[in-house]
């Protein structure tokens, strides 16, 4: 697979842009417990949720979820 120079750079900056952004808000949360975990009352709510949606997207979880779908159908909603 060949990849245009374009195609390169749109990577590099969603990278670059991904790193820096994690790195400032690692930044904004390692001032003290409260910034820590309410981001210091100041961080957008966005923010606060993609931090908390973040860990909750794997592909376990999924997979557990559907095979618990097959084995017991739909009463399987209230399992967990």
């Amino acid at each position: 697979m060949n990849l245009s120079p374009l195609d390169i750079l749109i990577i590099l900056v969603y990278i670059i842009g991904i790193i820096s952004l994690g790195f400032y808000i690692s930044r904004k949360a390692s001032k003290d417990l409260q910034s820590y975990f309410l981001g210091s009352n100041s961080m957008k709510w966005y923010y606060l949720g993609l931090s908390n949606a973040s860990g909750m997207f794997d592909i376990s979880g999924t997979m557990w979820t559907v095979s618990i779908l097959f084995i017991y159908g739909l009463k399987s909603a209230w399992i967990p």
